[in-house]
């Protein structure tokens, strides 16, 4: 994950300048690191957007994006579910974005709470967890 003030359709490792893969096989954990001064997001997906990059930004700062890829993820009762994780926010309010730069949504991240979304067809309910006490 990087901010960058350029949208792109596809994977790209801007390390090398070569196109990246993601990987394949369902990861089985995700260390968030949310606390006093951090919140994470997760975008609940579907199947048909797996291997795609979902962008965010600050709605405040839209040249500030960040992006991840809709990943197969194993859950705890072993059921694989689709989902794009942030897992160390700035508290802010993020602008999610469609694949062709529109905004899909505006979700809060407050610290201290893990906020589920959707990004996917169909538009779901925002929900977040508080973490710790």
């Amino acid at each position: 994950m990087h901010d960058h003030p350029h949208p792109h359709p596809h994977a790209v490792d801007h390390g090398t300048g070569s196109e990246a893969t993601p990987p394949t096989r369902p990861s089985q954990a995700v260390l968030l690191d949310v606390g006093e001064h951090a919140g994470a997001l997760v975008l609940l997906s579907c199947p048909q957007r797996e291997g795609l990059e979902v962008e965010i930004h600050p709605v405040a700062f839209p040249e500030q994006r960040q992006h991840v890829w809709v990943l197969p993820r194993q859950g705890p009762d072993g059921a694989t579910i689709h989902a794009a994780v942030f897992p160390c926010l700035t508290p802010e309010v993020y602008s999610v974005l469609e694949p062709d730069g529109s905004v899909r949504d505006v979700v809060a991240v407050p610290a201290n709470r893990v906020t589920y979304s959707t990004w996917d067809e169909h538009r779901v309910a925002v929900a977040s967890t508080h973490v710790g006490t």
